[in-house]
């Protein structure tokens, strides 16, 4: 399995374009961790307030997205095998509780697994939330704070936003290791497809495809020609 930290030679998956938009989002996410720093010493702050702004629009869409089209089917709707991973877990133990053996042991906990996994991407959902929060905040007191003199509000800044970084890393790290597993276990290619799909492309937005033309500018060689073919693949869709 590839890190986002590799170089990605190939998408077994349509779903391990992951890989490369959460590539993308940590290059972009240690610049602005970079202008928070500088920024300490003074100075104007548009590049850096033009940066951050990119950067939370993305991360925002990313987790709003996953949240409605991967990890709230998973939870809510029937999948391939006939299973509904959360609803289903606590009344299958249950029945499973009867059978004992060995089949109680494997089965219970391969699905108390998936139940355990799709709650944990949750709370680090919310973990991105609440930094993002915090972000948003600290920039808000700069403003205020600079009226006053007060300089520390930009040490503030500079903290929020590595601890913004932290969370998104310990997010992405937990997805691509435990989420992306059960996603390609349990969904269709074509369901895989359309997740892809909605992770790069807003079809309600002005501009829909302002994400993947991100990503695109960012990438280089094989992995820009990888996101290039599964772009042609969603044209095929339409």
């Amino acid at each position: 399995m590839p890190l986002f930290t590799d170089e990605i030679t190939t998408l077994e998956s349509p779903i391990d374009v992951m890989y490369l938009m959460h590539k993308v989002y940590m290059v972009h996410s240690d610049l602005v961790e970079s202008l928070a720093e500088q920024a300490q010493e003074g100075g104007d702050l548009s590049e850096f307030q033009v940066n951050l702004d990119v950067w939370l629009k993305h991360l925002l869409y990313h987790a709003q997205t996953e949240d409605d089209y991967m990890t709230g089917p998973l939870k809510d709707k029937q999948l391939q095998d006939g299973r509904y991973p959360l609803k289903d877990n606590e009344s299958e133990h249950d029945e499973l509780r009867e059978l004992g053996g060995s089949v109680l042991g494997s089965i219970e906990k391969d699905k108390a697994e998936v139940a355990r996994i799709l709650e944990e991407e949750d709370k680090e959902h919310q973990k991105l939330m609440t930094s993002v929060e915090n972000v948003q905040a600290a920039t808000k007191d700069v403003v205020i704070g600079e009226r006053y003199g007060q300089s520390r509000s930009r040490r503030h800044l500079y903290a929020s936003v590595m601890a913004l970084r932290v969370n998104e890393f310990d997010h992405f790290e937990n997805e691509e290791a435990f989420v992306l597993p059960i996603v390609k276990e349990q969904m269709s290619y074509d369901e895989e497809l359309e997740l892809a799909r909605k992770l790069l492309i807003e079809d309600s937005a002005e501009n829909p495809r302002w994400v993947i033309d991100l990503i695109l500018s960012a990438l280089e060689g094989t992995e820009k020609e990888l996101l290039q073919e599964l772009d042609a693949k969603f044209l095929a869709l339409a």
